[in-house]
C-alpha cells in the first residue's frame, strides 16, 4: 500500500485513533474471517478485520474493525497525524504487556505464599472446634448517591477471637471487640451500634457505630463452613485485649530456682510462651552426647515431661507441667559424666504438647466417624446418594485419624518431617488426606466412587500419605461389593425385595438352629445374600447353599464366597437334604405358594421351613390357595403377619406374613 493509499486509509497501519480523550495508533490488522457481527447504530455490521491498537498509556488492545471505525472518525475530527513508527510502537507494547503479565504472575504467586502462611499460622492458632470467627475491618465509603450506588471497599481485616458456633450473638460480638484498640469503643456502644440485616442485599449482623457503607470499623462473625483455616480472611491478628497502659519493663529476677545434688541440673518455673501454662524446667549442668540426651529423654517421657527449647529468656530443658516430676527427673543420676566438650543436644519437636494435642483430636472424632459409617436407610435414590456421600466423608475422616495418631507418634519420638512441623490441626490435616471422587459413571442421584488416590500431591500431602495405611485388597473389594448390592437395590429385578435384618432375625429365630451341631441350610432365593450373611455370621458351622437366578446376583453371591447349587431351584429335585430352609420367595403369580411346597421337600424329617409369604394364599379363593391352605393346615404350620411396612426400607410397601412348618 502507497503511502498516499496510506494516509487516506482511516484503518491503515500508523493511522490515529481517539476514544474519550485518550489517543492511539493502529499497529496491526488481523483478518476476522467467520467472526461474525457487531450490533451498533448501523444495525447488524460484518466483521472484517481484528484491529491492534497502541494507545498513549502504552497499552495494547484489540478490537473489531467495525468499532475501530468510530475511533478512527473521531480522530479525523482532531486531525490526528499519522505515525510512521507503528512497527516500534507495537513491538514496546507487546514487551510492556509480557511485562505487566509476568509482574502480575509474580505478585500472583507472592499472595499466594502469603496467602499459604497465614492459613498455616491461623491452624496453629485456631482451637479444636471452632466453627467460626470474628473480625474487624475498616470499611472506607464508595457511595456515590448521583448515580444511586452503595458500596464500600475494606481496607483493613483483623482476626479478633475464634467461636466454636456460628449463631450470631452481640454479646460475643461486643467481647471480641475489646481485643483491638480502635474497636474496644464498640464493646460498650448504644444498642443502635447493633445491626440485624439479615436478609438479601442486607450486611448480616454486625457491630458498627455508624451506617453499613460509612467509613469506620464493624465487628462481624464470618461462618468457616467447615472448612478450617481456609475460609478465614487475610489479616492481622489482636487475640487479647489490650494492657490499660504500657508495662515498663523494670529490670526483674532470675526465676527461683533449686540445683539437684545428684545431678547438678537446675530447676526453674517458667510460663509457656504460647500456651499459657506453668511448667518446671530441669536444665542441664553442661552439653551431653546423643546417647545421654536420648536417655534422658526416654526419662523424661515416663514422668511425662519432654525437651523444650530455648525461647527468649525461657532457658533450654527438659519441661514438666508438675514440679514434683521435675525433681524427680533431675535427682536421677546421668549414666555417665557429661562431657562439656560435647555437641549441643539436638531440640526434640514435641516440646509443646503437640502429640498430647493431635491424640486429643484422633480421640474425639470416633463418634463421627461411627455416625458416617453406620448403615443408612437407602430406600430411595436421594436417600442413597446421602448414604454413599456420608460413607464417603466417613473414610476421610478415618484417613485425618490415623494422620492425627500418625502425627502424634512421630513427634513423641521425635522423627516429624520438617514439611509436617507446622501440621498441627484437625483441619489441616483434613485438607491434605482428601481423595479423588470418579464421577465420569455419576447421575443426579450418585456421589461418586471413591478412588482412594491422593486429591493433592503438594509435599504436605504426600508426607501425610506415607503415615497412615492404605486400603487393603479385601478393602477395596468389600467396598465394591458393598456398591454393587446398594445398586442392585435400584435395578428393577423382577421379585427382588432384600429381607430387612429385623425380619432375617425373627426367621433364625423361628428357625430354632443349633448352635453347635453341623446344619444343612438352604436359602432357595437368595438375592442378595441377606439371610445368608446373617446365618453365616451367627452360625459358623452351618453348611449353607444358595440358588438364585439373577445373573447380577449371582456375581455377588459369588463374590460373598456362597456356594451356589444352581440358579432355579423349581427345577432341583425335592430330595430330602436339608435341615432348616429359610427364604423369601418372589410373589407375583402365587410363585410364593410353589417355591415353599417345593422347598418343603427338601427337607429332612425333623427340619423347619420358615419363609415370608404374600398374606394372598390365606384367603384368596382359587384353586391354588384353597389346596395350599389345605397342606398348611395338614402340616401344622404357624402364620404371624408381620407390622404393615417391614419391607419399606427394600422399597416396597406389600404387607407380609411369616410362616413356620416343621416336617
Amino acid at each position: 500500500m502507497s503511502e498516499a493509499e496510506t494516509l487516506s486509509n482511516p484503518l491503515a497501519l500508523g493511522a490515529p485513533v481517539s476514544c474519550r480523550m485518550q489517543q492511539g495508533v493502529i499497529v496491526g490488522i488481523i483478518p476476522a474471517s467467520g467472526r461474525g457481527f457487531t450490533l451498533g447504530s448501523g444495525g447488524m455490521q460484518p466483521v472484517r478485520n481484528d484491529i491492534e491498537i497502541v494507545w498513549d498509556d502504552g497499552s495494547l488492545q484489540t478490537i473489531p474493525d467495525t468499532i475501530a471505525d468510530g475511533y478512527a472518525a473521531d480522530a479525523k475530527r482532531w486531525n490526528l497525524p499519522h505515525d510512521p513508527d507503528h512497527a516500534a510502537k507495537r513491538a514496546t507494547a507487546i514487551a510492556l504487556r509480557d511485562q505487566r503479565q509476568r509482574e502480575a504472575g509474580e505478585q500472583r504467586e507472592r499472595d499466594a505464599a502469603a496467602r499459604k502462611a497465614f492459613e498455616a499460622e491461623a491452624a496453629a492458632k485456631m482451637p479444636a472446634g471452632t466453627q467460626a470467627v470474628i473480625v474487624a475491618e475498616l470499611t472506607e465509603d464508595q457511595s456515590d448517591a448521583m448515580s444511586d450506588y452503595y458500596g464500600s471497599t475494606t481496607r483493613r481485616t483483623v482476626i479478633l477471637a475464634f467461636s466454636a458456633h456460628t449463631r450470631d450473638l452481640f454479646p460475643e460480638l461486643r467481647k471480641a471487640a475489646r481485643n483491638f484498640e480502635p474497636t474496644a469503643a464498640l464493646a460498650d456502644a448504644p444498642e443502635s451500634a447493633e445491626h440485624r440485616e439479615k436478609y438479601s442485599m442486607g450486611g448480616g449482623y454486625y457491630l458498627k457505630a455508624a451506617s453499613r457503607h460509612s467509613d469506620g470499623w464493624r465487628v462481624r462473625k464470618v461462618n468457616l463452613y467447615g472448612r478450617g483455616a481456609a475460609s478465614i480472611p487475610t489479616g492481622e491478628w489482636s487475640l487479647n485485649p489490650p494492657s490499660a497502659a504500657p508495662a515498663s519493663k523494670a529490670p526483674t529476677s532470675a526465676p527461683a530456682a533449686t540445683i539437684s545434688a545428684a545431678s547438678g541440673m537446675r530447676i526453674e518455673e517458667h510460663t509457656h510462651t504460647k500456651l499459657g501454662f506453668q511448667m518446671w524446667i530441669a536444665i542441664l549442668p553442661g552439653r551431653v552426647d546423643r546417647e545421654e540426651f536420648d536417655r534422658l529423654t526416654a526419662a523424661a517421657k515416663v514422668l511425662g515431661g519432654w525437651y523444650s527449647r530455648p525461647w527468649g529468656s525461657t532457658p533450654g530443658g527438659f519441661a514438666f507441667k508438675v514440679q514434683a516430676s521435675a525433681e524427680a527427673f533431675a535427682c536421677s543420676e546421668p549414666s555417665e559424666a557429661v562431657p562439656t566438650d560435647a555437641p549441643a543436644p539436638m531440640p526434640r519437636p514435641s516440646a509443646d504438647g503437640t502429640a498430647d494435642r493431635l491424640r486429643a483430636l484422633a480421640d474425639r472424632m470416633t463418634g463421627d466417624i461411627d455416625s458416617k459409617l453406620g448403615d443408612r436407610l437407602a430406600n430411595t435414590p436421594k436417600r442413597r446418594r446421602e448414604a454413599d456421600a456420608a460413607r464417603i466423608e466417613g473414610r476421610r475422616l478415618q484417613r485425618t485419624q490415623q494422620a492425627l495418631q500418625a502425627l502424634a507418634e512421630a513427634h513423641e519420638a521425635g522423627t516429624v518431617t520438617p514439611v509436617l512441623q507446622r501440621i498441627t490441626s484437625k483441619a489441616a490435616v483434613y485438607d491434605l488426606v482428601g481423595t479423588v471422587i470418579d464421577r465420569s459413571r455419576a447421575g443426579y442421584y450418585d456421589a461418586g466412587i471413591d478412588t482412594d488416590r491422593p486429591a493433592s500431591t503438594s509435599p504436605e500431602a504426600v508426607a501425610l500419605w506415607a503415615m497412615i495405611s492404605a486400603p487393603t485388597d479385601a478393602d477395596r473389594e468389600a467396598e465394591e461389593l458393598r456398591r454393587k448390592v446398594t445398586d442392585l437395590a435400584f435395578a428393577r429385578i423382577p421379585g427382588y425385595f432384600p429381607t430387612p435384618a429385623p425380619i432375617v432375625a425373627e426367621m433364625i429365630a423361628a428357625a430354632d438352629i443349633p448352635a453347635t451341631d453341623p446344619v444343612d441350610i438352604l436359602e432357595p432365593s437368595a438375592g442378595s445374600g441377606a439371610i445368608l450373611d446373617a446365618l453365616r455370621t451367627a452360625y459358623h458351622a452351618a453348611r449353607l447353599v444358595a440358588y438364585e437366578r439373577h445373573v447380577s446376583l449371582r456375581d455377588v453371591l459369588q463374590r460373598k464366597g456362597y456356594d451356589l447349587a444352581g440358579s432355579d431351584f423349581i427345577e432341583a429335585t425335592a430330595a430330602p437334604q436339608f435341615d432348616r430352609v429359610l427364604m423369601n420367595p418372589p410373589f407375583e403369580n402365587g410363585q410364593d405358594i410353589d417355591h415353599v411346597r417345593h422347598a418343603f421337600g427338601m427337607l429332612r424329617p425333623g427340619g423347619i421351613l420358615v419363609a415370608i409369604m404374600s398374606p394372598g394364599p390365606f384367603f384368596r379363593s382359587d384353586r391354588k390357595a384353597v389346596a395350599f391352605r389345605e397342606w398348611f393346615h395338614d402340616m401344622g404350620g404357624e402364620r404371624r403377619d408381620l407390622p404393615a411396612g417391614s419391607f419399606k426400607e427394600s422399597g416396597t410397601g406389600v404387607a407380609t406374613v411369616l410362616v413356620t412348618v416343621r416336617k
